[in-house]
C-alpha cells in the first residue's frame, strides 16, 4: 500500500526538481541572450539573437550594430504579409560596404524570425536582413544549392512585431520587382547588449 504511494510521490518529487532545473537552465540562457535594439524614427524593433544557431552571423551583426554602422540607414522594402527589409542602406540609395558573412541555415523561417538577405550564393550574406511577417517555408532550406540552400535565420523579435507589421503598410512603390518604402522607415540607433 505504501510502496505505490510512495513511488508516486518520489516520481512527483523528481518532476517538480527537473521542472525548476529546465527553469534555471532556461533564465540562465536568457540572461546570457545577446538583444538587438532598433530604435527607428517610428518606433523600437527588439530582437533575441540565436547565438546558437547563427554564431558567425551574431558576431558580424554585432559588430556592425556596436560599431554604428546601421545608424542613419534604413528598412527600404516592405511586402505585406511577407517580410520588411533593412540594411546598410541609406535613404538617398547610398550603401556601406560590409565583409561577406558565412551561410548558417539552421532554423526555419517563422513569423517574427529576423534572416539574413543575401544573392544565389549562400554566402553572399553582409549587411542586409529582413524579418519575416509570416511563415515563410518559401526561404526555408528545400535543395543543395542556390536559393534552394534557405536564408540564414539569426534572431527572434520578443518586442516590436506590430511595429513591422505597420512597417510593412506603409506606402510602397514598384522598384527592381520588390515593393519599396516612399518613405523609408530610418534606424535612429542599432545596437547589441
Amino acid at each position: 500500500m505504501f510502496k505505490p504511494l510512495l513511488g508516486s510521490l518520489f516520481a512527483a518529487a523528481y518532476v517538480a526538481y527537473q521542472s525548476r532545473v529546465v527553469a534555471q537552465q532556461e533564465s540562465c540562457l536568457r540572461e546570457k541572450m545577446s538583444l538587438l535594439t532598433i530604435v527607428t524614427n517610428i518606433g523600437t524593433i527588439k530582437a533575441e539573437l540565436r547565438t546558437a544557431d547563427a554564431p558567425k552571423t551574431c558576431a558580424a551583426i554585432t559588430k556592425l550594430a556596436n560599431s554604428g554602422a546601421y545608424n542613419g540607414c534604413i528598412f527600404y522594402r516592405a511586402e505585406p504579409g511577407f517580410v520588411i527589409q533593412g540594411g546598410l542602406r541609406k535613404a538617398d540609395g547610398s550603401t556601406k560596404d560590409a565583409p561577406k558573412i558565412p551561410y548558417e541555415y539552421n532554423m526555419p523561417n517563422k513569423k517574427g524570425t529576423m534572416t539574413m538577405a543575401r544573392w544565389d550564393d549562400p554566402n553572399s550574406a553582409t549587411s542586409e536582413f529582413f524579418i519575416n511577417l509570416a511563415d515563410n517555408t518559401n526561404l526555408d532550406k528545400y535543395g543543395d544549392s542556390g536559393w534552394a540552400l534557405g536564408f540564414t535565420v539569426f534572431a527572434n523579435v520578443i518586442e516590436g512585431m506590430n511595429l513591422a507589421e505597420k512597417i510593412s503598410t506603409m506606402p510602397t512603390k514598384e522598384q527592381g520587382g520588390m515593393k519599396m518604402l516612399v518613405n523609408p522607415v530610418v534606424f535612429e540607433s542599432v545596437s547589441v547588449s
